[in-house]
């Protein structure tokens, strides 16, 4: 990986059977943005093979309309190497477009 970066796509069918639909919420259920977030988070320590990978921040989580039970999420990353470990900025859609903008920071490498 270069200071420009590497790009990257990941895919998540918002399961319509997980249990999560049907308390959120009863008769219009949504996926919550919590697991938006850990989609983005797992599709980057993927991508980093490295289990030693941690989530140290979510620097920006904007989400811009709701994900359904069964929905087709694409997420498209651009993972930036910083002096902390390693940014990304993350573009979820799904065929009805954009859902979220995503920017974590995790810390790689040997942890203390």
């Amino acid at each position: 990986m270069d200071e420009s970066g590497l790009t990257a796509r990941a895919e998540v069918i918002a399961d319509p059977n997980d249990p999560v639909f049907t308390g959120h919420y009863p008769g219009f259920p949504v996926l919550p943005g919590a697991f938006v977030l850990e989609f983005a988070d797992q599709a980057v320590r993927r991508w980093l093979g490295d289990e030693q990978a941690r989530l140290v921040a979510v620097e920006r989580a904007r989400f811009l309309q709701p994900v359904y039970p069964g929905d087709h999420l694409q997420l498209d990353l651009v993972l930036t190497p910083s002096e902390d470990g390693l940014r990304s900025t993350t573009s979820v859609s799904t065929s009805a477009g954009p859902v979220a903008e995503i920017r974590l920071r995790h810390a790689t490498g040997v942890l203390a």
